[in-house]
């Protein structure tokens, strides 16, 4: 899953995706239809700064990137409005809404991505690396939304058999934490879904009210614990699991991960 291999990413590369602040919503109704609300801010000056003299303007609205990715979300998806954001911490960038009419033909990736299809963007193409899907019930006067994760070893297509990239890295230097801490200073992802009505039950470890947050993850929080951030680097590799990783995530401040399955009853 994704999940796993971005937080690989993050303490072993430097990459834009470290100017990112992206917040995705999935609003559900009963009969299956909704909108995904994106929020996607970068950091204008920091990203400036590793591409210097680039001519293509840099965070408010691209429009026919927004519209490329109404059309890889699936049968029926639109893009309904678009507005540039301007934050008071220097990050800048777009919120979008898109709507759907079938929650089941659709699938989510969790990759970060600095374009208008930001983390949490969807696909109507399937995913080898990160499938996540969507399966909607009706029965007795309620919904209830099965969200499948792929319980994969983290390392993905792309990682080398037995490679830990996090392995070799020095997380008590003082001078590599503080690198990492200004490369990913207000670093943020958050991908949750919301659902109309009232949840009758559901086993979703994070919920508040009717919202479930599926993936959180805030960088500045994350590095500020050394010592578990330390104690969590030899867990993580290419043959990590969902599952396997999960029990050492739940003391860590600043990530939060649901799965490998998940099922929401509302009314």
């Amino acid at each position: 899953m994704r999940s796993l291999r971005v937080l690989l990413a993050l303490v072993s590369t430097v990459a834009l995706t470290a100017c990112l602040n992206s917040t995705t919503l999935i609003k559900l109704q009963a009969d299956g239809s909704g909108t995904v609300e994106q929020t996607t801010l970068m950091n204008v000056a920091a990203l400036k700064s590793f591409a210097p003299g680039a001519d293509k303007p840099i965070g408010g609205v691209n429009q026919a990137d927004l519209e490329r990715t109404a059309t890889r979300m699936g049968k029926g998806v639109r893009l309904v409005s678009a507005e540039p954001v301007k934050a008071a911490n220097g990050f800048e960038g777009s919120k979008a809404i898109f709507a759907f009419d079938d929650i089941n033909q659709i699938q989510v990736n969790q990759g970060p991505s600095m374009s208008g299809s930001t983390d949490g963007r969807m696909s109507s193409e399937p995913s080898p690396d990160d499938p996540v899907k969507f399966k909607l019930t009706r029965a007795g006067g309620t919904s209830t939304l099965t969200i499948a994760f792929i319980d994969q070893p983290g390392g993905g297509s792309t990682a080398e058999p037995g490679a830990n990239p996090m392995a070799d890295m020095d997380l008590t230097n003082p001078m590599m934490m503080g690198m990492l801490k200004s490369m990913f200073a207000g670093f943020k992802i958050n991908i949750g879904l919301e659902v109309a009505g009232s949840i009758v039950k559901t086993n979703a470890e994070y919920v508040t009210g009717s919202r479930l947050t599926l993936l959180e993850m805030d960088m500045d929080s994350l590095l500020a614990d050394e010592a578990k951030l330390k104690a969590l680097q030899g867990k993580l590799g290419p043959d990590t699991s969902l599952s396997a990783i999960k029990p050492y995530l739940k003391d860590i401040k600043g990530i939060k991960v649901d799965g490998p399955t998940i099922s929401v009853e509302f009314k």
